[in-house]
């Protein structure tokens, strides 16, 4: 984020969290996009009434006071707590000022959208970016160029990126076997998953699951 311009008496304050932060003890590693305001093609502005503003900023500094103490042993859950508390908050002022802001979307954003949804819905079952295209009633060419220059990345990518969020968490849970993840994520054998999974991450399966054990 930057800020170009201000007026003197302009103040902001921010929340910074990862996204792996937040999905942390969460089943759903999509969790996230479940927020219309994280969508890639949302405009992500809302303007709340003084009732709304005072709430946000009174959730807002209740986690900045429980992050603020010491040595209590579950800050970092309490703190996600609150901070899911905020983002619910958040959604519900959004959802009221949708339509405006639905009404404000090219076609090319509007295809960024419902190519956003069905990644969310088919992710498991489908990496092609032919399958999207076929859904969508467009060709695959037309497709990544729309997505491309509407969120600076390939359809193909936005398609990866699910896939090993997902296979991510899937590794991080040493109940389940890297054989039973490569299954839940619908790929035909252990192998092609491995081969798949150190292509878009730099590291096999096994490599990541020691790492994120520390």
């Amino acid at each position: 984020m930057r800020i170009y311009d201000s007026s003197a008496d302009f103040l902001c304050r921010f929340v910074v969290f990862s996204k792996a932060f937040l999905i942390e003890n969460n089943a759903n590693s999509h969790f996230l996009e479940s927020f219309s305001y994280f969508n890639s093609a949302s405009i992500p502005v809302i303007y709340p009434g003084n009732a709304d503003a005072k709430m946000i900023l009174e959730i807002y500094l209740l986690i900045q006071r429980k992050l603020a103490r010491e040595g209590h042993p579950y800050d970092v859950e309490i703190s996600r707590s609150i901070l899911m508390t905020l983002l619910y908050e958040i959604q519900a002022i959004y959802e009221k000022q949708h339509l405006i802001i639905k009404g404000k979307q090219t076609r090319k954003q509007e295809l960024n959208v419902l190519f956003q949804s069905l990644i969310f819905h088919h992710y498991k079952e489908h990496r092609s970016v032919q399958y999207y295209a076929d859904a969508l009633y467009v060709s695959p060419k037309h497709l990544t160029e729309t997505i491309k220059e509407v969120t600076g990345r390939t359809a193909g990518e936005w398609i990866d990126d699910a896939v090993i969020l997902e296979a991510k968490v899937l590794l991080r849970n040493h109940e389940i076997s890297i054989a039973r993840a490569a299954e839940s994520i619908h790929f035909p054998d252990q192998s092609s998953f491995g081969k798949y999974f150190k292509k878009h991450t730099g590291m096999s399966p096994s490599d990541y699951r020691a790492i994120s054990a520390h």
